[in-house]
């Protein structure tokens, strides 16, 4: 089969950055743990946005600013870096954030693959973390939602083990979409990967227990000294960007299966 497929990275600027942590939150995934993870971070972190990818395998719709501005905001997975504090014994990163994934299979190994080898060029990847979400169907309300973890090798696994991510006889057994194939690509390249997913009951659209319960992983293990007190606030902002992306998504998708199997209608204008 021949691969027509563009996807292409634009670099506004080259950070002062090596050796980096990548951390890769995409939308919807179960709960949209992972996209509000990564968002999280941007924010509290002061990330700064320093390259935006494009891919013909994005959903074909661009968003309408939710704010009322009226302007239109292009499907794009952006990516951010924060540069360590050494004295705090804190890793470079650079964190990727997405409102949408691939509507091809092929489309989520070409998205990866960029990532992993533009960032392998630019600055050298030591580490991959991916987030996600685990579906119980049970809503977890007496304790904290566990994490549970698939990590490409034992020693980055008891890393991780130690901070008390759950790896060994759990119900984990697929990693579906840009969660799973991120540390696919990354187990290819020989860089250690792991993915941390969120105990959520699958039943919300947005889950902020999960989502505290990920990023106090990430507060230990990158030493961030993250201030978790605003992710109430932060879960429920994203989520209503999140529903709008998700409801012109599914619009765009049922058009474009429609004109797949032979229909005349056009896509038209989805707001």
């Amino acid at each position: 089969m021949v691969n027509n497929m563009v996807t292409e990275i634009d670099y506004a600027e080259v950070p002062k950055i090596k050796d980096v942590v990548l951390i890769q939150g995409i939308a919807p995934g179960v709960g949209y743990i992972g996209r509000n993870v990564a968002g999280y971070l941007v924010s509290e972190l002061k990330a700064k946005k320093f390259a935006e990818l494009y891919s013909d395998a994005l959903p074909p719709v661009v968003n309408v600013d939710h704010n009322g501005s009226g302007l239109i905001i292009t499907m794009k997975y952006e990516l951010y870096y924060v540069k360590g504090d050494k004295k705090k014994k804190q890793k470079d990163m650079v964190i990727v954030v997405g409102d949408a994934q691939s509507m091809t299979t092929e489309g989520y190994y070409e998205i990866a693959r960029s990532i992993l080898e533009f960032l392998e060029e630019m600055f050298g990847i030591k580490e991959v973390i991916s987030i996600g979400g685990f579906g119980t169907g049970m809503l977890v309300e007496k304790r904290k939602p566990h994490v549970y973890g698939a990590a490409n090798n034992e020693k980055y696994l008891r890393l991780f083990e130690k901070l008390g991510v759950k790896f060994k006889n759990t119900e984990v057994t697929q990693i579906v979409g840009a969660a799973g194939v991120i540390v696919g690509e990354a187990t290819r390249m020989e860089i250690d990967a792991v993915c941390l997913m969120g105990e959520t009951s699958g039943l919300l659209l947005s889950d902020p227990k999960a989502t505290e319960a990920v990023l106090e992983v990430l507060n230990q293990y990158l030493n961030l000294d993250l201030d978790l007190s605003k992710i109430q606030e932060h879960v429920k902002e994203v989520e209503k960007v999140l529903k709008k992306i998700d409801e012109m998504q599914k619009k765009a998708f049922t058009q474009l299966m429609k004109k797949k199997e032979g229909d005349d209608e056009h896509l038209g204008y989805i707001g």
